[in-house]
């Protein structure tokens, strides 16, 4: 989650790209959401799981910016980079959660 040694640069810039990465979330989840395959149910469960931490590390974000007295202002990002930040904090949800799940199988 929310790194509290995040500087007022990083903090800006994820209060810039988590709403990005949660309508990325919420388009996939909408066009998978209609299919009764059940891999794409296990993704789109995996989604919402996502969506609720990408909502959280958001509400994470702007309280630790209002405590710190941090008004969103524009940040100078090219949109490359902006897509490669949000691939990689989407990417660290996926390995979360799958170690999670495997932990949980093997202890079964």
């Amino acid at each position: 989650m929310l790194n509290r040694s995040a500087t007022n640069e990083e903090l800006l810039r994820d209060s810039v790209l988590l709403p990005k990465a949660l309508a990325l979330i919420e388009e996939e989840a909408r066009t998978i959401s209609t299919s009764s395959n059940l891999t794409r149910r296990l993704h789109l469960a995996a989604a919402k799981v996502i969506h609720v931490r990408l909502t959280n590390e958001l509400a994470s974000v702007r309280k630790e910016m209002r405590q710190r007295g941090i008004r969103a202002e524009k940040i100078d990002i090219s949109r490359e980079e902006a897509k490669a930040l949000i691939a990689e904090k989407l990417a660290r949800h996926i390995r979360d959660i799958t170690e999670k799940l495997q932990r949980h199988s093997a202890n079964k």
